[in-house]
């Protein structure tokens, strides 16, 4: 092969390789973007714990109760968006 059919071929290659970069860039942004996404809802899970363990705070005796089932389930809404948002990173 001469020198230039050789720099002919590597040129190919990489144009080849600008076309496999540029796909792995757009994959990368919507991966971006849903782990955006997954994190903002943790936060706003996050958020819905710490106003339901507020109210727990005060809330009446008798109150805390009924208000402690809803702090209960907003924890673990607020693992499973961490779950979900973590298995992403993976």
């Amino acid at each position: 092969m001469d020198r230039n059919a050789y720099i002919s071929k590597l040129n190919k290659k990489l144009r080849s390789w600008d076309k496999e970069i540029a796909t792995l860039e757009k994959k990368a942004e919507k991966i971006t973007k849903t782990l955006r996404q997954h994190i903002e809802e943790l936060k706003q899970q996050r958020e819905n714990a710490a106003l339901k363990t507020s109210k727990l705070l005060e809330s009446s005796e008798d109150a805390w109760l009924e208000l402690k089932n809803g702090a209960c389930e907003a924890m673990n809404d607020i693992k499973k968006a961490y779950r979900k948002a973590k298995a992403k990173f993976k």
